[in-house]
């Protein structure tokens, strides 16, 4: 049976670390790059697919929009459009095409958009918050969540240690993770099908497991 598992969780938590652990646990778990490399998933043709995804133009617009908002550099706004459109033509093409009888973990989906509006600079996070809701919604969205969860001394200590592109001080860190955590709560609140797992912890659910 195929399962698709999108893997989110704040900067800094260890979903990598998680995702590697998971793969060498399981023969039958396939992470999403390998499947773009196999099936040669440039970025022309995920443009292509995500204009067959139902109201695809209603999706992008609200994702120009939440470009709009977000208060970053010009670079990073044409980064996340890209990004959001690949997101949501890759879950099209997991759900509508590929058929092996897998378990694929997505690194950072679609559920990760909660993530990826995080911002320290001032900018209206409850209107960009709503739009990123009104694009979820006209999504057929049937993908299982694990969010990766850590503690939020552990989080900031290591974004301090290693460092980020947006981030330059402790302050930012810690402003950066508090609205990361908000945001996964809203996150939370949106979907229904939800694992959590905590660094090396066994998994946590309700619903289903790894």
């Amino acid at each position: 049976m195929k399962r698709v598992i999108e893997v989110t969780g704040v900067a800094g938590v260890g979903k990598s670390h998680i995702i590697d652990k998971l793969i060498k646990k399981r023969d039958n778990i396939l992470l999403d790059t390998e499947i773009v490399q196999r099936y040669n998933l440039t970025d022309s043709y995920m443009f292509y697919l995500f204009f067959k995804v139902d109201n695809s133009f209603r999706i992008l617009i609200l994702i120009l929009k939440i470009a709009y908002e977000l208060n970053m550099r010009f670079y990073d706004k044409i980064n996340f459009i890209r990004n959001s459109i690949k997101k949501v033509a890759k879950d099209y093409f997991l759900r509508d095409i590929y058929s092996e009888n897998r378990i694929v973990l997505v690194d950072e989906g679609i559920s990760h958009l909660y993530q990826n509006i995080v911002g320290v600079k001032k900018q209206n996070d409850l209107y960009i918050l709503l739009l990123v809701d009104k694009l979820i919604s006209n999504l057929t969205f049937s993908n299982e969540i694990l969010i990766v969860n850590a503690s939020s001394q552990t989080v900031i200590k290591r974004l301090y240690e290693r460092g980020h592109e947006r981030l330059n001080s402790l302050e930012e860190i810690t402003t950066f993770v508090q609205k990361s955590r908000q945001n996964l709560s809203k996150m939370k609140k949106k979907f229904s099908n939800i694992m959590q797992i905590f660094n090396e912890d066994k998994i946590k659910s309700g619903n289903s497991h790894v």
